[in-house]
């Protein structure tokens, strides 16, 4: 069985539902890893911040991506990637 998975550059417009996506995601696999009772919170209760997604994603040398399964959005990746041999770092 053949999947077709495309990995796709982040849009402007899909940019806060990404982060929302990860925020939940590193919530629930923080939740799954260590309980509900989790104490690897910040201040705000997030796993990681709002903040560090965005300047991963901001940083000039990171370039985000959309995971895409059959036309559906099912995950996300920030690569950072050296300009000079076009490898991730």
């Amino acid at each position: 069985m053949q999947k077709d998975i495309l990995l796709s550059p982040l849009s402007s417009d899909d940019r806060e539902q990404f982060i929302l996506d990860n925020l939940w995601a590193f919530k629930y696999g923080a939740m799954i890893e260590f309980g509900e009772r989790d104490t690897h919170v910040d201040d705000d209760g997030e796993i990681i911040s709002r903040d560090i997604i965005e300047k991963c994603i901001d940083e000039p040398e990171n370039v985000a991506y959309r995971i895409i399964l059959q036309g559906k959005k099912v995950g996300g990746a920030i690569l950072r990637i050296d300009s000079k041999t076009n490898h991730t770092i």
